[in-house]
Order: C-alpha cells, then structure tokens, then sequence
C-alpha cells in the first residue's frame, strides 16, 4: 500500500465544481438522474454561487454543471460573468437544446471560456436512444447557429467542442461524428469513456474499456486519420488518445489510488451539498453516506477539514476506499 497522505489539507482547493441546476430537458440512459431522483428539483441562485465562492481566496477553475442541464438556470449567465470577473477559467456541458439564437448571444457576450456539447451520436436514431429525447436536428440547428454567430462577430470564445460517450450502442459512429464536426464548424471532438452504474445504458456490456475488439480499435484508428484529414483535433478526456482510454491500463488492485480530486476538487450540489467529486452520484451506493456537508449552510473551511472530509481521506488510502471509489478509479472512469 501506498503512504498514506494527509488527511489534513492547508489549502483550499483551486478547482470547483458547481452544479446550477438538478433539471434536465434530457432523459439520457448513461445519466444517473434519469433512474433516480438523488435530491429535490433546485437551481443554484447568483447570490448562493456567490455565499460560496466569496469564502476562496484563489479559483483558477470552475465548471458550472452536474447533473443537470447548466441553460435552464436563468442566471447562469450572470453567474459566468462574475467568476470571470474573479479571474477563473469557466466552462460546462451542455446538451444545447436550449440554446436559442439569445442564448447563443449571451453565452458569447458572458466571457465562458469552454462550452462542451455532449451529443453522443451522429444520427437522430441513437441519438434518441442513448439521449432519451428526439432532439437531435435541433442541436446540431443550435450549435450551427453559435459557431456561424462567433465568426460574424469575430469571437474566439467559448472554445466550443463535441463530446462522445463511447459505448457499444454508438461506435460505428464516431468517424460519421467527426464529419458532423467538420459540417457543423465545431474543430474539437472529445471521445469519454462510458461510467456505468448498472441501469439504462450505464452497463458493464455496453463498456468497450478494456474490451475493444479489433473493428472497434480500426474504427478508432480510422476515426482518427479522418480527424486529421479534416483538420479535427481528435482527443480523449484526460488528456489522453481515445484508444490509450478505451484500452485502459493495469493499475493492479487499487485502481482508485492515482486519483487526487479529495486533495485538490471538490463539487458542490444545486442544494449545496459538498460531494468529493462529480462521479460519485453515479458510483455511489449510498448517496446520502456520501455528502461531507453543506456550504450553504456551513462554512467551507469547516467542511474541507471537517471530520467527515478527513475521514473519507484516511479511508481513501487504504485497501478499503469510501462506497463511491470502490466502483471507481482510473480503471474504467475519468
């Protein structure tokens, strides 16, 4: 076993996540949210993201979204403004359904520095399937509509990109979604990994992580030579090529061990709450087990070293993580 880190931490961490809304216009099958309700319908207010923010001394990064859609908060606009204002870097998913020709303008005029489109699919047909609504033709109308808009306003920002889930369902896919970036004007195509908890979509049959076969890795290899010919920057999440991803690594018997999100991230619920990470909803056998307190009820400096925290650290370093770890890890997630 590794040395045990501390489970005291001096400095706040640097990187947030803030979850603007719980609601979704999707009802996608890998989404935990569509198989179960983990808190009630909220939105974070601007003047809630702002009780939390205030208590930071330094945010470089911070991502607006979990597990829900970031548009339907009124304010988020506001809200990306303001953590601009304080010197971060802002980005988030979305799944671009309600992203009207107004919002398009105000997403450009906000100053966000990423916009993520998860789409999954280059056909309306698995489109539906995976996404669970029938909206393929209107997003890709929407994000045609804010890449022709950045360029007659001469707008280099957000930095906009296509976000693929791969999983068996949508494989044959991915060199059709590279031509749909080409069409679109969208120059980055980002490959995920499926995170599967065991309903919908989210299942181990549906993983190609450590599990490709050999159509599946020329399907990538292919994707990837059209990628270039098209001028696509072709990637993985992680920093990483999407077959190094999909292929995995042997990370012997702790695969959640090289992770560093209880050190460094912590991720906080439209309802406050302050979870480790933005995976643990969807790994978590016991989500209420899982909360380390609620900042906007409590003091953040008391809930990033309160027990509850250091306790879900100490347990981290050992052969027996928290619940949300143990179906975690570099293995088959981020």
């Amino acid at each position: 076993m590794d040395a045990m880190r501390s489970a005291i931490v001096p400095t706040f961490p640097r990187s947030l996540y803030l979850e603007t809304t719980n609601r979704c216009d999707s009802t996608c099958h890998t989404c935990i949210r569509t198989f179960m309700s983990l808190e009630p319908p909220k939105d974070l207010t601007l003047a809630e993201l702002t009780q939390i923010v205030e208590q930071f001394p330094v945010l470089e990064r911070v991502v607006l979204h979990g597990v829900g859609e970031p548009l339907l908060n009124r304010e988020l606009f506001a809200m990306v403004a303001y953590l601009k204002a304080k010197g971060a870097v802002v980005l988030f998913n979305s799944n671009a359904i309600s992203l009207t020709p107004q919002r398009a303008l105000q997403l450009i005029g906000s100053d966000l520095d990423e916009y993520r489109l998860s789409m999954d699919a280059a056909t309306r047909g698995t489109y539906q399937r995976i996404r669970g609504v029938d909206q393929f033709d209107r997003v890709v109308k929407n994000v045609r509509g804010l890449i022709d808009l950045q360029r007659r306003l001469r707008q280099k920002t957000p930095r906009v990109s296509l976000w693929f889930t791969a999983m068996k369902a949508n494989i044959e896919e991915l060199p059709a979604f590279i031509r749909l970036a080409k069409e679109i004007g969208v120059p980055e195509v980002y490959a995920q990994r499926l995170v599967f908890y065991g309903q919908g979509l989210a299942v181990e049959a549906q993983s190609l992580h450590g599990a490709l076969h050999q159509r599946e890795e020329e399907l990538i290899g292919e994707t990837e030579r059209l990628a270039a010919m098209l001028e696509i920057a072709f990637t993985a999440s992680g920093a990483t090529t999407p077959l190094t991803s999909l292929k995995g690594q042997d990370w012997a018997k702790r695969p959640w061990a090289g992770c560093q999100r209880p050190w460094t991230v912590s991720y906080i619920t439209a309802k406050g709450n302050v979870l480790p990470c933005c995976l643990s909803p969807s790994t978590a056998q016991d989500y209420r087990g899982l909360i380390l307190g609620n900042a906007l009820t409590e003091e953040f400096g008391m809930i990033w070293n309160g027990r509850r925290y250091q306790a879900f650290r100490e347990a981290f370093d050992t052969d027996a993580p928290p619940d949300p770890c143990r179906s975690c890890g570099l293995l088959w997630s981020f």
